[in-house]
């Protein structure tokens, strides 16, 4: 499947300035006129869709630095000078600061000014939503082709609000009448001070968007309502609903969505058993992966992000003086996989190998990497470009949301849930090796806790497992790392950054520069008693 990134920007005269509702800040002045349905289609293209020909602009990258599946490096050495700066930027984040974008701005600008706005960047691809929703019906243009603008608008727009109200609000399973984010629904110049709305505010609008995004696709020829390419598709927009609903404690719509994809797609589990298994090519000791996150897998649906804005955050190299000096010398990187993420695997679990990374055979070869699926940019191995999709909505995460909805669900039967189960794991544990699990194996509590066990490992490093913990009660989770001197040398003991239960810090800080700029926000309930990083 060929994927053609080319993208030409169009922006029109919709009042997209600096003075427009500064909040969501669009930064450029050019205007153009559309005056067919085809413009309007390469404009959404080129303002609503995350832009992988700019730099540091996936959209979630960062989320996998706060969860329980990444631990820092505990072994002894010294952080690459000109890493520095990244490194402690990462940290910012990794350690819950209450002003971790203050800080990992004020890092990261020490080192190519890499730091983006997340909150700013949500809100300009929704503006793009906004401005095809708002100027669709006035163009020239077949139906059919205004209602697929519409479909991938309302799909967009659903997608970065439930992004948004998931960074930035409470867990809606918490406290749905907590703080969301403010809703945005046309491109027309408002005034500066913008509230928040609810958290159930945002979910009901996204519940909206996607049940509209739904209909304009099931509107246009089935051929059209799924093709293999950038844009997003009516499945998309189902499984996107199915984890919605499943957010929301709605279980029957989390597992009739589900089903859906599942069953009115030709979508199909990787069989990991088809596979060659990771191995050493050359001299280089590099491993070659297959690409679980790519186009040519047969359960992936939509693909967005880069490699290189998440590998930015994660696969920074330092010094080790615990490895081993030949072919090479001795490196690292910042970030490992938890044990307990590790565990998730059993013994005949070909995910183990195939989703989390080895550092190469000269290193360590029992040290898993904090990245996985989204490939590093590597100069001596044979993996994709660093221009590669980082993340994807894939079909295994529908057998996830029926298995977990059935399981929870009074009305539904544990047999439906371990049928999903099963399903996915006979492609993923070793032939002749499986045994499907059963009723007389699993029920009640202890298939729920196995569900989720299989959701951590299935869906890791795809950014499911922060959302999933703020669920799941927020549990307690113990963050260390090392200090660094003025040379970049590991000092001292490990700092000890505890997130606890419940912790205000699930939710994250509302960045400096949007209250600046938006006096109608009001700031979350930050955590206290956390070391700077230093």
């Amino acid at each position: 499947m060929k994927i053609n990134l080319k993208i030409t920007t169009f922006l029109f005269t919709l009042g997209l300035c600096t003075s427009c509702g500064d909040f969501l800040e669009p930064q450029s002045q050019q205007y153009f006129v559309p005056q067919d349905v085809q413009s309007i289609d390469d404009m959404l293209l080129g303002t609503a869709y995350p832009r992988p020909s700019e730099l540091y602009t996936d959209i979630t990258a960062m989320l996998n630095l706060l969860d329980d599946d990444i631990t820092f490096t505990m072994q002894e050495g010294s952080v690459y000078s000109f890493d520095l700066s990244s490194m402690r930027a990462s940290l910012a984040i990794y350690s819950w600061q209450p002003d971790m974008f203050t800080q990992y701005r004020e890092f990261a600008g020490s080192y190519g000014g890499y730091y983006h706005n997340l909150w700013q960047y949500h809100y300009e691809l929704i503006l793009g939503t906004n401005a095809a929703l708002d100027y669709v019906d006035r163009v020239t243009g077949d139906d059919n082709d205004k209602n697929r603008v519409k479909a991938q608008a309302y799909a967009l727009r659903a997608f970065y609000y439930f992004s948004l109200v998931n960074i930035f609000g409470e867990p809606y399973n918490y406290n749905p009448d907590a703080l969301g984010v403010p809703l945005k629904t046309n491109s027309n110049i408002e005034g500066l001070d913008v509230p928040r709305n609810s958290v159930r505010e945002v979910y009901e609008q996204i519940v909206s968007d996607l049940l509209n995004s739904e209909r304009y696709f099931q509107s246009i020829p089935k051929s059209e309502q799924y093709r293999p390419d950038y844009r997003v598709s009516l499945p998309m927009a189902q499984l996107l609903l199915s984890r919605v609903y499943l957010y929301m404690e709605n279980w029957k719509g989390a597992a009739e969505y589900a089903e859906k994809v599942i069953h009115d797609w030709s979508f199909s589990l990787l069989d990991l058993n088809s596979l060659p298994a990771p191995v050493t090519p050359d001299a280089s000791n590099s491993r070659t992966y297959y690409g679980i996150i790519s186009p040519d897998s047969p359960e992936t649906i939509w693909l967005y992000g880069k490699t290189s804005d998440y590998y930015n955050y994660v696969g920074k190299t330092f010094n080790s003086s615990q490895f081993d000096y030949s072919n090479g010398g001795p490196s690292g990187k910042y970030f490992n996989a938890t044990k307990e993420l590790i565990a998730c695997f059993g013994e005949n679990d070909l995910r183990k190998d195939f989703y989390i990374f080895r550092e190469s055979a000269y290193q360590k070869d029992s040290i898993f990497l904090a990245y996985g699926k989204a490939i590093p940019f590597l100069s001596t191995s044979n993996l994709p470009e660093s221009s590669s999709f980082a993340r994807a909505f894939r079909l295994s995460e529908a057998y996830l949301n029926l298995a977990e909805a059935a399981a929870m669900d009074p009305e539904l039967d544990d047999q439906t849930a371990l049928d999903a189960l099963n399903d996915l794991l006979e492609k993923r544990i070793k032939q002749g090796e499986f045994t499907p699990l059963s009723l007389s194996d699993l029920s009640g509590d202890a298939l729920i806790e196995r569900i989720r066990r299989e959701r951590r490992a299935e869906l890791c490093f795809e950014n499911h497992r922060w959302f999933d913990l703020r669920r799941y009660g927020m549990p307690e989770i113990t963050h260390r790392y090392r200090k660094t001197d003025a040379l970049g040398n590991f000092t001292g003991p490990a700092v000890v950054q505890v997130l606890m239960k419940n912790d205000p810090a699930y939710t994250l800080p509302i960045p400096e520069e949007v209250l600046a700029k938006n006096r109608g926000l009001v700031q979350n309930r930050l955590t206290s008693g956390k070391q700077p990083v230093e």
